[in-house]
């Protein structure tokens, strides 16, 4: 947030001090002492539906006037904007070096995807990543780990028949057969790749507005960390405040909404470069960086923000993004979006017509796997293994 705040004209609350559990003096767990920003409401409730039940999940008011969409639109893409100019030579969360105010990445990814899996499923930490990456197939590497943990961990309710085990572990080892083979980020690993500040939690919800619908703070930054730069440049899911996997009629009904409220979004980003680049212009010492957007480190041009995004839906690049990032969201987008176009044709969509990609020693695992899922799913008992064992079962199964 400091880093944000030093190098942005992102409003975040200004950090007092912080601390683990050890350290608080209450004993009530990790503590942050910050600002308290003044505000009138959080951006979401000035975006939902006013006829939506309380009680049901918010969704974008579908007769919102499209100036006042375009004003909060706008906010948020100009912080995006900005946000994607902050650059760094790693994969991993941002530390502040001890003896001076500049930061490094020098620790692991924090995604909220571990935060589930650590909640939802009897996983330990020590099979979660635990160090920094130089590069995007890495990182998709220990993502693809990630949804196999998910899977392995959870213990009741993670598939629902053998044959829906086998699909799972099959997708899983299929998206780790294309991170492995460097399929997956062919533009992000070349040696001039840099990574971008990506906050995983930026949605309207944590975005604060005055009376004006003015942003005046920008707040839970705690899952944000350098991250591919092909994460910046898929468009936001939030444009609808309802994820994919949540609306109602699936993943097409979600898109055929969502393409209107992108076409605004894009819009506006476009008109917030343009001012951004005349500011860049009359300030020589801006130049390169708020254009940063479109000058990489080597001085290749890249296109602008908004034109990365618009390909990225065209050609349907957000859905690997977003299947990286989500356990529970991966296996849907997998055999609906994702396995023909590395694979080609599969007319069930499903694991049979994928079971030749697999090792022998791999088919056993999966046999082996799907009879255990079975067990699980008779005992109903949630089964935690120590850290060890733990590591070693996930050998097995990745084998």
């Amino acid at each position: 947030m400091r880093h944000v705040a030093a190098n942005t004209t992102i409003p975040v609350p200004r950090i007092y001090h912080y601390g683990t559990a050890a350290e608080n003096p209450t004993g009530l767990g990790a503590f942050i002492i910050m600002d308290y920003i003044e505000h009138h409401q959080n951006m979401s409730r000035e975006l939902l539906d006013p006829n939506r039940a309380l009680d049901e999940s918010p969704i974008l008011d579908p007769d919102i006037a499209e100036e006042k969409l375009e004003l909060l639109y706008g906010q948020m893409a100009n912080i995006l904007l900005q946000l994607s100019t902050l650059r760094f030579p790693r994969i991993g969360s941002l530390v502040e070096e001890v003896d001076s105010s500049s930061v490094s990445v020098k620790g692991r990814p924090l995604i909220a995807n571990m935060s589930d899996i650590v909640v939802h499923t009897s996983a330990p930490a020590s099979v979660l990543p635990s160090q920094t990456y130089a590069s995007a197939d890495e990182w998709y590497s220990a993502l693809a780990d990630m949804h196999m943990a998910q899977l392995i961990f959870q213990h009741n309710d993670a598939v629902e028949d053998k044959d829906d085990a086998r699909d799972k572990y099959v997708a899983r080892q299929l998206f780790r057969k294309l991170a492995t083979e460097r399929r997956l980020s062919p533009d992000q690993s070349t040696p001039d790749s840099t990574f971008r500040l990506f906050s995983e939690d930026f949605r309207p919800a944590n975005v604060l507005l005055d009376k004006d619908l003015r942003v005046v703070g920008v707040i839970d930054w705690e899952f944000s960390y350098a991250a591919p730069e092909q994460f910046s440049f898929d468009p936001p899911w939030w444009l609808l405040l309802l994820e994919p996997e949540c609306w109602p009629g699936g993943y097409r009904a979600w898109m055929s909404a969502y393409e209107p409220r992108l076409q605004t979004f894009l819009r506006v980003m476009e008109a917030e470069e343009k001012k951004m680049a005349a500011s860049a212009a009359a300030a020589a010492d801006l130049v390169g960086k708020v254009d940063g957007l479109s000058v990489t480190d080597s001085g290749k041009i890249k296109p602008p923000l908004s034109q990365l995004m618009r390909e990225s839906w065209e050609r349907r690049k957000w859905m690997l993004g977003y299947a990286a990032r989500k356990s529970w969201a991966f296996d849907f987008i997998w055999w609906r979006f994702l396995d023909e176009s590395y694979f080609g044709p599969n007319e069930n969509q499903d694991c049979q017509a994928r079971l030749d990609l697999l090792s022998a020693p791999q088919r056993k695992a999966m046999e082996g796997f799907a009879a255990r899922k079975m067990e699980e799913g008779e005992s109903c008992e949630v089964i935690k293994l120590g850290d060890k064992d733990a590591k070693v079962y996930m050998a097995e199964v990745l084998v």
